[in-house]
């Protein structure tokens, strides 16, 4: 460790450490725009420089490593007389945007002159005039005259994504970030620029003009649902009369699963959640077509139908297809239900190859994983898998074909769509005595249901997911459930007490309790214990 003063105050800190590093761990400020802690350090901006006791010259503290008993000065005349300077020239050609940037209210440049900056300017000149809203990207807007040249962006697709379409081009006051000839920002990471960029120079798209930062009341800390990586992600949502809105995705930093990064896909992905034509009530067949119904209806027809295939064929002719869509707590209350109360021998959740055992594989050197199915690694080790003389999605399917299956339930699975290259699904679903769907949309499989329920987005739902490494996280409901949809826990529990079968009782966290009792894995995890960043599973190797 080496020891250093900071402002009269001692620190300790690793060898190697930078001066703005050392700073930062200790909840104080040193203002810079070019450093990143995940970028390399360029020294660029210089505006972080700080006076250390014995150098003749300021010294920029991001590329300036501590030594025992250096004494730095970061808040001296000269240190601040340096930071407005630096301001006031970063500000020369700085257009008078911010009442209509989409960074306003967030913006680091913004903050910054207001603490460290000129009153005003003394610029009279003309300023320069360069290109504005300009497309460079599928999902980023370019504005150049609010471009500081930072390089955050171009050091990002350099060394991170590693496809360097950015560059800095010109020379002087003339220099501007640009693409390459004939390329365009399209990598899958592309909207982590909008983050970097410490002023309005890159925004979203998808966002644009759509908010400002203080209309956005709620930021839930919750989990990506999109593949089995489980990036940590911030919903930042508006409260309207019509109720709460996400407008945008962001990362949250969690260095041991996403890092500061989230994908395109994670990223820009989200407005199916507020689709107007998901399914928001439970639908019946009746007279050959789907009508709606309540919930107290469909949880009778589906009550009497199992119990009378129970009765008539037993356990054995039915089959449960629960995706790996659904959270630990969801998945367990299936196995509980189906599994263990009514002794159904086919429940499984494999329905994807990259769901089997080492199919799931990495797509680049970043964060995207070939199963697209977020708990994948918790249902296999809650064991939703057949039993003994069981069978498993693609053999129950035939089964149905061949009328040895007389009902199935399918939980958020549009089996049609995913497997009709293999198997005549239609064909056989359409064979079947009761086929219960519970999904976002009327999908091809809903639409020939007998039953359709309306499922919740994992931005409805509170729970954990288990990622590909093994590691809990927990889930938290940014928005409302669409319609008249209910929590799936509240469903089965429900359908559970039509059947006079005992069932764990009471919400999401009271169900992970029951759980941790029951899986070894997860014995001793608690939601406190899972906290915002996850926890590994007690036995990783389930996670294998």
């Amino acid at each position: 460790m080496v020891e250093l003063i900071v402002d009269s105050k001692p620190v300790q800190v690793p060898a190697g450490t930078s001066i703005l590093e050392a700073v930062l761990q200790t909840g104080s400020e040193i203002p810079h725009f070019c450093y990143h802690p995940k970028l390399r350090v360029v020294g660029s901006c210089r505006m972080c420089q700080v006076e250390v006791q014995g150098t003749p010259k300021l010294v920029i503290s991001c590329a300036t490593p501590v030594a025992d008993g250096m004494e730095v000065l970061t808040a001296s005349d000269r240190v601040k007389k340096a930071r407005n300077a630096v301001l006031e020239f970063l500000l020369l050609n700085h257009p008078l945007d911010c009442p209509v940037c989409d960074k306003g209210g967030e913006c680091p440049l913004q903050n910054y002159t207001l603490r460290y900056g000129p009153g005003e300017s003394r610029f009279i000149e003309p300023k320069i005039q360069r290109i504005k809203h300009q497309p460079i990207g599928p999902f980023i807007i370019f504005d150049a005259e609010r471009c500081i040249l930072c390089t955050r962006c171009v050091r990002f697709c350099q060394d991170v994504t590693g496809t360097s379409e950015l560059g800095v081009f010109g020379r002087g006051d003339r220099s501007e970030i640009g693409l390459f000839p004939g390329r365009s920002l399209d990598n899958r990471y592309s909207g982590n620029v909008i983050d970097l960029c410490p002023v309005g120079a890159l925004t979203s798209r998808d966002y644009r003009f759509a908010a400002r930062p203080w209309d956005l009341i709620t930021q839930v800390p919750t989990i990506c649902g999109l593949c089995s990586a489980g990036c940590n992600i911030t919903a930042d949502v508006r409260h309207k009369e019509s109720g709460a809105q996400i407008l945008r995705i962001r990362p949250r930093v969690n260095n041991e699963v996403n890092g500061h990064w989230i994908c395109d896909e994670g990223r820009f992905e989200f407005h199916f959640a507020q689709d107007p034509g998901r399914i928001g009530t439970p639908f019946m067949q009746r007279h050959g077509e789907l009508q709606p119904a309540s919930w107290d209806e469909a949880i009778d027809r589906i009550a009497e139908d199992l119990s009378r295939i129970l009765g008539e064929k037993g356990a054995e002719a039915i089959g449960v297809i629960a995706s790996a869509r659904l959270t630990n707590e969801e998945a367990f209350l299936v196995r509980q239900l189906f599994g263990e109360r009514l002794g159904i021998p086919n429940i499984d959740y494999r329905v994807a190859r990259s769901q089997e055992p080492g199919g799931d594989a990495p797509e680049d050197h970043l964060l995207r994983r070939t199963d697209k199915y977020p708990n994948s690694v918790g249902m296999r080790t809650l064991g939703l898998l057949p039993k003994s003389q069981g069978m498993g999605t693609r053999e129950m399917l035939s089964a149905a074909g061949e009328g040895r299956l007389a009902a199935l339930l399918v939980f958020e699975e549009d089996l049609v769509a995913a497997l009709s290259g293999e198997l005549p699904v239609a064909n056989s679903l359409k064979k079947l005595d009761l086929l219960v769907t519970h999904d976002l949309f009327l999908t091809a499989t809903a639409k020939l249901a007998h039953v359709v329920l309306p499922g919740l987005s994992f931005f409805e739902k509170e729970g954990t997911f288990t990622n590909f490494a093994g590691r809990v996280q927990r889930l938290q409901p940014a928005l409302e459930p669409f319609g008249r949809a209910i929590p799936l826990v509240e469903f089965l529990q429900r359908l559970a007490n039509r059947m006079e079968l005992p069932l764990t009782e009471g919400n999401a966290e009271a169900v992970w309790q029951e759980l941790a009792r029951s899986v070894s894995a997860c014995a001793g995890v608690t939601y406190e214990s899972i906290g915002e960043l996850g926890t590994p599973l007690v036995e990783t190797a389930a996670a294998q």
